[in-house]
Order: C-alpha cells, then structure tokens, then sequence
C-alpha cells in the first residue's frame, strides 16, 4: 500500500478549539454577551468561528483584524471582528491554554477608535490574567455547524 497522507492524519488535527471565558462567580460572560445579539449577530459569530476553526494558521482566520497595540500586543491579545445590525463586533482573545486552542475574553463593539465598553481592553487583559492563574475558568464554545 503507497503512503496516503489522508489516512494517516487525524480528522481533527487541523479543527481550532474555542474556549470562553468563565467569570469566578461562574458566569459564561462570552455566552451572555452572544445572547445579547440579534439572530443576525449570532449567526454571524456562530459562523466566524465555524470557519476560522478549519483554518490552520489563524493570521488567515476570517475577521482576524490585529493584534492590539501596547499592552494588549505585548500579552498578546487579539480581535476578530464582524459585522451585523449597522455595527462593527469584536472578539477580543487570547492563544492558549493550548496548542490550536483560543480563549475567548469579551465581545464589544468598534467604531473608530472608541470600543464600548471604553475598558475593554484592560478588562480582556485582566480576564486572560485570572484564567491563566485559575481564578476564572475556561468552558469549551460549541459551535454550531449551520447547514
């Protein structure tokens, strides 16, 4: 039998791992803040994350914008973002805990250079502190897989 790299491979060798943020009082703050959106902004999510999920390196992940400067650079902090309802999303994130694997630390929204809530880059770098010393935990995203 001659080498076929597709039986060799694992089906999930190259399927990125989502994980929000779960505040200490155990708050899954990622899912409430998707709660919060229209249909249309959770299908939008849901659907960012399906497909950057498949996507082996994540500079090439749909929506993946930058990294955020000063502080957020140097903790390497990330977004991605979406647009839905007249509004630009972020995802504010982290790589880790492990390999092929993100947290996800809190969704806001963009315009210019103002984010709402005006904190959320403090209170991304404070949340990804508390997961990484175990004061807040980590609760694996499901992702829908839309027909």
């Amino acid at each position: 039998m001659t080498y076929n790299k597709k039986m060799i491979e694992s089906p999930s060798s190259g399927i990125w791992k989502f994980w929000d943020y779960v505040s200490p009082n155990g708050n899954n703050l990622i899912e409430e803040w998707r709660q919060g959106l229209s249909d249309t902004g959770r299908f939008m999510f849901d659907n960012l994350l399906k497909n950057n999920r498949k996507t082996e390196k994540p500079l090439e992940w749909i929506g993946f914008k930058r990294f955020i400067k000063g502080q957020g650079e140097r903790e390497r902090l990330w977004e991605l973002h979406f647009y839905s309802d007249k509004r630009q999303y972020r995802m504010i994130g982290a790589f880790g805990p492990g390999r092929k694997e993100a947290a996800l630390l809190l969704g806001c929204y963009h315009k210019q250079r103002a984010y709402s809530p005006p904190d959320a880059i403090e209170t991304a770098f404070r949340r990804k502190r508390d997961l990484w010393e175990g004061i807040a935990t980590f609760h694996e995203r499901t992702i829908a897989l839309y027909s």
